[in-house]
């Protein structure tokens, strides 16, 4: 008689939950997540609450932690690991908020190093550089290695606009530890951003000295300049690739940077497969889920309310938006090379002035006029406290996700709205490297495409409800034959026609922008219709683009 099959044995919680542990530590985030909330199906537990915490902000979506992280904490509100980490992932006033909870809770928190940084990074974005630079130095003190600190100091005071003090916390950083690499590649990157290439070229060099597999430092050097045929350093990041890197950060990123170098080359057939692995490496390392960008989109179009234009009117921004890689830092410097214009780059001050009251509307709590007029003061004093007097430009690209709240915050903003080929925008998104957590979408074809039509629909929703406010500039036309976009687009913003917007790689300002070499050239055709170069390659994103999308 044959034994009856048992079936398998159910792993006990604790089991199961070592097993997610071990998911978790080896990368395996969504074998990891599924696990906890496997164990959360039984049984509620603070533990599993928290690793689902870990994961959402590592993989850099800070509400979910967030919200993790509380429902943790109903279970166990006197555990200080789980307070330090709400207070860790609550930006600006948020984690001050968290720190007075955590307080009324009977829990007193120390402020770490880790903290200390988050919390000067809050007040540089808040317009108060001294005291952040008081508070860096005391994440130092407290414990902080200080050349992790400087290098994380001056990158955020680049991205701040203080070039000098960015440079001068730099080299600090380089005189304690000559043969860091870090450091240097941020000073180099900075550079770039200034238009000094050949300074920046000699810091990724001696970086690659130190450390021969640093893929920021290649995928700096790489777009720092166009790649000859037979340039040497290809062949030498060829050469390492094939040879074989161990860290998949790194053989990301020189993945990323080889396909720059190829296709300056020419030598287009051999592009795609270091894109492929670039691309596959990211998307496994930042989920995306497209169902959520598209329920978003509903809700705010859905929620608007037309005509009510009531914000603060004492501010006349100039916001240029568009998908990524469509021409927004081109129109941007166009417009800064005017003399009324003080260009702001992606300022990204929606955060803790206008998108709280977008939520609050989207769900269903709407906002009084007093609020929405706060709320445009609170955007305007922090670009006057960054750029001072003069018309400011922002060209953050999230505009357009929330483009009538935003007018409706700031009655007297004019829109540029970026048009391009989506067979180019989406060749372009996916040959580069975005800072991490950002634009997930960006890592396979096909959910670019898909992208991409939403953006398209968004868009043009945006444009019935705001006539007479947004201007489309085609990129193709504006490359083709510049001067009467350009005349268009002055006479749009009520700018007076300046010769100089003709010209605006002269103007020698700060520019960041991952083409960080062509931004110096003359307004040339160079990237119109280099899908064509790719079209087999580019199969799944021709076909997502099919895709039909309703709001």
């Amino acid at each position: 008689m044959k034994k009856p099959v048992l079936p398998p044995k159910r792993q006990s919680i604790p089991e199961a939950y070592q097993a997610a542990l071990k998911a978790q530590q080896a990368g395996r985030l969504a074998d990891a997540r599924k696990a906890y909330l496997d164990i959360l199906k039984q049984k509620p537990l603070a533990e599993p609450m928290f690793q689902m915490g870990e994961i959402s902000a590592r993989t850099g979506d800070l509400p979910g932690a967030a919200k993790w992280y509380r429902r943790a904490l109903k279970l166990k509100p006197k555990e200080p690991a789980l307070w330090q980490a709400l207070a860790r992932v609550s930006g600006g006033g948020g984690r001050e908020k968290v720190l007075r909870q955590a307080k009324a809770a009977g829990v007193t928190l120390r402020s770490t190093a880790a903290e200390l940084v988050a919390r000067a990074d809050d007040l540089l974005a808040a317009g108060q550089g001294e005291k952040a630079r008081q508070t860096y130095r005391a994440a130092i003190k407290a414990g902080g290695t200080a050349v992790q600190v400087l290098t994380h100091m001056g990158t955020r005071l680049g991205d701040a606009d203080d070039h000098d003090g960015a440079l001068s916390v730099l080299t600090e950083a380089i005189a304690l530890a000559p043969t860091a690499a870090a450091p240097r590649v941020a000073r180099a990157v900075l550079f770039q951003t200034l238009g000094q290439l050949d300074r920046a070229e000699a810091d990724l060099r001696a970086a690659l000295q130190s450390a021969p597999a640093h893929g920021g430092a290649w995928l700096a050097l790489m777009r720092g300049r166009r790649q000859a045929k037979g340039a040497p350093d290809v062949a030498e990041l060829e050469a390492r690739l094939s040879e074989g890197v161990s860290d998949p950060e790194g053989r990301r990123l020189m993945c990323f940077a080889l396909a720059k170098a190829l296709e300056d080359q020419a030598r287009y057939d051999e592009v795609f497969a270091h894109l492929n692995v670039a691309n596959r490496i990211t998307a496994r390392k930042f989920p995306y889920g497209f169902d959520s960008d598209l329920k978003t989109a509903r809700s705010r179009l859905r929620s608007f309310e037309p005509d009510q234009f009531d914000g603060y009117p004492d501010i006349a921004p100039i916001f240029v938006t568009g998908l990524p890689r469509s021409g927004t830092t081109l129109v941007e410097t166009i417009l800064g090379a005017h003399p009324d214009v003080i260009p702001g780059g992606e300022m990204a001050l929606f955060r803790e002035t206008i998108t709280p009251l977008v939520e609050a509307q989207s769900a269903g709590r709407p906002s009084s006029p007093e609020a929405w007029k706060k709320a445009g003061a609170a955007w305007a004093d922090k670009v006057r406290a960054r750029l001072g007097k003069g018309r400011p430009t922002d060209k953050s690209i999230s505009t357009f996700a929330q483009m009538g709240y935003v007018a409706r915050a700031l009655p007297n903003a004019k829109f540029v709205l970026l048009d391009r080929d989506p067979r180019d925008v989406g060749l372009s998104i996916y040959k580069n490297q975005f800072p991490d957590g950002l634009h997930r979408y960006a890592y396979d074809l096909a959910e670019i495409g898909r992208y991409i039509r939403l953006f398209e629909t968004v868009t043009a929703a945006w444009q019935e409800r705001l006539p007479g406010r947004v201007k489309v500039i085609s990129y193709e036309a504006l490359t083709d034959d510049p001067e009467p976009q350009i005349r268009e687009l002055l006479d749009f913003c009520g700018l007076s026609w300046d010769p100089a917007c003709l010209n605006p790689e002269r103007t020698g300002r700060a520019v960041k922008t991952l083409s960080v070499a062509q931004i110096r050239q003359p307004i040339n055709r160079g990237s119109v219709q280099a899908w064509r170069r790719f079209e087999n390659d580019l199969q799944p994103l021709i076909k997502a683009l099919e895709t039909e999308i309703t709001l």
